[in-house]
């Protein structure tokens, strides 16, 4: 199906949707990273204006600068979610195998937590990711686990960026293939100079296929020169490497955002405004605080018909000033610094609100607001919560099932709770909640409720005042309250 030689046209084809979200996708990067990278590129953000002049441009550029509000706030929902509690049933069966794995997700110390971090914040920048679950290849074929073990072999994941997957094929949810698109630097020869190196990955239902090249970049990522030969109709790569995995389907999963929850593609616009507003602010204080005036100079002479000469302008260091009939230096009032900083406050809000990183306490007196009130303004921030942790559970749990596959082990019985409970304050929650709790005539809503509505009242109450809680906690909790009914139900037949 792969054939030793592929045109680099094929290789370099993309998907529709991919040519449609990559400028919006490198935006997000550029204003999520900030620091150098965005520094590099901020002409992209920061165009000359019209009838700017260079040299006022180029001084505009150095004034530069960026508060990262986008960054701050997603790591801020990254934390919350990471302090929830999650809990993995079903691998009591191997549980070395499975500590192993959950402390090294990648073969480079990436632990589960921070796995489940790196496709969060993937998700949040860019909608989705793909995760690849791989098996390390080598000559000698083990005979059992114990020989795999042995040798190293055992599954890892790699994660791909939305803008590392350049083409897919999908059908009822599926993934029927990816095309992965990576470039590196090749700086291992340390007497000769480093080599951008272009590799093209296909993972389909039985086959990882590579394709490899050393190639040169234009300064828009694009593919100049191929192995030192200007790029043509008829240039072609070779195939680095053919493997049959073995998995019978695409080893790879597809989490993705719906549109509503994709919080950076709203936040980003708003942080672009933010990054241009506060730039804007040096010219803008400037033009404030030295507000200049100026009258031609006009020299006497002999000509009647011609009174005056030398009426040039004076430069005076400002691209713009007013001519009035006398020169004057003007005290402003400072208004513009208080509309300024107005302005960028309420955009900083405005993202904060977006992501869901701090509801209304972020900007009016969390200090000093009581807890019934923070948890108030944080519910809109426990929704979305909630809903991405739904997400990110489903998607480990098939990450574990998949990780077990590869192992030759059962993952039927694998199964992930958790990610469900995000206290603000918990002590003060947990005081609260259980306050509440005892504050329950429980013995009157018994005798006003059906028995069976009972129940389901009584085990919500404590469900919700337990958190979040494994199938085995919860099985045990069921268990416990039916032994504690069943005693009351003997203890009031003894009395009567």
């Amino acid at each position: 199906m792969y054939p030793n030689k592929i045109l680099l046209e094929t290789l370099e084809s993309k998907h529709s949707e991919y040519v449609q979200l990559l400028p919006a996708l490198q935006e997000i990067d550029l204003l999520v990273t900030g620091g150098y990278r965005l520094k590099n590129a901020i002409r992209q953000f920061l165009p000359q204006k019209a009838g700017e002049e260079l040299e006022v441009y180029e001084t505009r550029l150095k004034k530069y600068t960026y508060l990262n509000i986008l960054s701050s706030n997603l790591n801020e929902q990254i934390s919350k979610l990471s302090n929830a509690p999650l809990i993995v049933d079903g691998l009591e069966a191997n549980p070395s195998f499975w500590a192993n794995f959950r402390e090294d997700s990648d073969l480079n110390g990436r632990s589960e937590r921070n796995l489940i971090n790196l496709i969060f914040r993937e998700i949040l920048k860019f909608k989705k990711v793909y995760i690849h679950v791989d098996k390390n290849q080598v000559d000698v074929t083990p005979l059992n686990r114990l020989q795999e073990e042995a040798l190293g072999l055992r599954p890892y994941c790699v994660t791909y960026s939305a803008m590392q997957v350049t083409n897919w094929s999908e059908s009822k949810g599926k993934l029927d293939w990816i095309k992965v698109r990576q470039i590196r630097e090749d700086s291992s020869n340390p007497i000769a100079p480093s080599q951008m190196v272009a590799t093209w990955t296909f993972i389909d239902g039985t086959y990882i296929a590579k394709y490899s090249a050393i190639v040169e970049l234009d300064a828009k990522g694009n593919i100049s020169k191929l192995s030192n030969e200007n790029v043509n109709s008829e240039s072609d790569v070779q195939l680095l490497s053919l493997v049959e995995h073995g998995f019978g389907e695409v080893p790879v999963l597809k989490v993705e955002l719906p549109d509503q929850l994709w919080v950076c593609d709203q936040a980003a616009s708003k942080a672009l405004e933010h990054l241009r507003t506060d730039c804007s602010k040096y010219d803008l204080l400037t033009l404030a605080y030295f507000q200049r005036s100026f009258k031609r100079v006009q020299t006497p002479d002999d000509d009647i018909q011609n009174s005056y000469e030398n009426e040039t302008e004076i430069p005076t260091g400002l691209q713009y000033v007013t001519e009035l009939e006398k020169f004057e230096w003007n005290e402003p009032h400072g208004y513009i610094v208080e509309h300024m900083s107005s302005s960028l406050r309420a955009i900083e809000d405005q993202v904060r609100d977006l992501i869901s990183s701090g509801g209304v306490s972020s900007s009016n007196g969390a200090i000093t607001q009581s807890g019934v009130s923070k948890q108030m303004d944080f519910q809109k921030q426990e929704i979305m919560l909630r809903a991405y942790g739904e997400i990110l559970i489903d998607v480990y749990q098939d990450v574990l099932q998949l990780v077990a596959k590869a192992a030759g082990l059962n993952g039927d019985n694998i199964s992930c709770t958790g990610l469900n409970s995000f206290e603000n304050d918990s002590l003060d929650s947990l005081i609260m909640k259980v306050d509440s709790v005892s504050k329950i005539d429980v013995e009157g809503l018994k005798a006003k409720l059906p028995p069976t509505v009972f129940d389901i009242v009584y085990n919500q109450l404590v469900g919700m005042l337990a958190g979040n809680l494994s199938s085995l906690q919860k099985e045990q909790v069921a268990k416990e309250i039916a032994l504690l009914h069943s005693s009351n139900q003997t203890l009031d037949t003894s009395i009567v």
